[in-house]
């Protein structure tokens, strides 16, 4: 009895020492795993940052973009917008300034600072015109266009005030309508969001600046696809080309004074705040 007694107590204490120890193992084991994805696996932002497609770069002028052909009506007293591009210079769309006998841009109630020198270009639908008074001025973007990437537009639809957030298509072109023949790159955007919210047409924001999130020009506002809801702004070969036929290229773009940071929570803001300074103004044009 003893000796059964004493073999019973020894695997006992032997078959508790052994479930101890794997017990141990078990536990370093569960620990080891725990260690082993925390440092393999990286945080979940920056999963996603990994996954999200970059955006491509916006392809050169092709002949297989597509064209819209515009219909011009006839040209009445109407109004439109510009910015300022350096001391008393001024950009706008052509055709905001096509046929008027006499145009200024609205410095106040009532009040009208008159232009004069226009230069329209002929191949894009951009102009220039110069005034006395000097207002604080905006720069251009060098960087190439980007697919996806966001852009604002400020101005005046309507004759209101207002701001339009868009986002980047493609290349297209646009055929004037007009007695010559000839095609204009332009930028197609899809329109994001109105601020503030109305409905109808975007007339009179033509002229009006396009920026990018760091408030530097990319575009100028030419054309509404309403029923698309696409916004066509001037190319970056149609800029660069009226710029140097306004002047001196690099002495406009040295003139920035203003770059204010635009995001979708307050361009509403900054867009008031460059009306206000009158660096985006809306232009008033009389036919007779």
């Amino acid at each position: 009895m003893f000796r059964s007694d004493r073999l019973g107590l020894i695997g006992f204490v032997i078959i508790f020492a052994l479930s101890f120890i794997f017990q141990g193992h078990d536990k370093n084991a569960h620990q080891y795993g725990k260690d082993s994805v925390s440092k393999r696996r990286p945080p979940s932002s920056q999963i996603v940052q990994e996954q999200r497609r970059p955006q491509r770069v916006l392809p050169p002028i092709s002949q297989q973009d597509p064209v819209f052909k515009l219909a011009p009506g006839q040209k009445g007293n109407s109004t439109g917008t510009a910015f300022s591009i350096g001391p008393g210079s001024w950009m706008t769309a052509r055709h905001v300034l096509e046929g008027c006998q006499k145009f200024g841009i609205a410095v106040g109630a009532k009040r009208i600072e008159k232009g004069f020198n226009v230069n329209l270009n002929p191949y894009h639908d951009l102009a220039t015109f110069e005034t006395r008074r000097i207002i604080p001025a905006l720069g251009f973007e060098k960087e190439p266009l980007k697919i996806g990437q966001a852009a604002f537009h400020f101005g005046y639809p309507q004759g209101k005030p207002a701001a339009i957030h868009s986002v980047l298509l493609g290349r297209v072109k646009i055929n004037p309508g007009r007695r010559t023949r000839h095609t204009e790159p332009v930028i197609a955007w899809a329109e994001s969001k109105r601020a503030p919210n109305f409905p109808g047409s975007l007339g009179g924001i033509s002229g009006g600046p396009v920026m990018d999130q760091q408030g530097d020009i990319i575009g100028v506002s030419v054309v509404e696809v309403r029923r698309r809801g696409r916004i066509l702004t001037s190319a970056p070969k149609g800029i660069q080309d009226m710029l140097a036929r306004a002047g001196n290229p690099e002495r406009k773009q040295s003139s920035k004074k203003l770059k204010p940071d635009i995001n979708t929570r307050q361009f509403e803001k900054i867009g008031r705040d460059l009306r206000q300074s009158l660096s985006v103004s809306k232009v008033l044009c009389w036919v007779n």
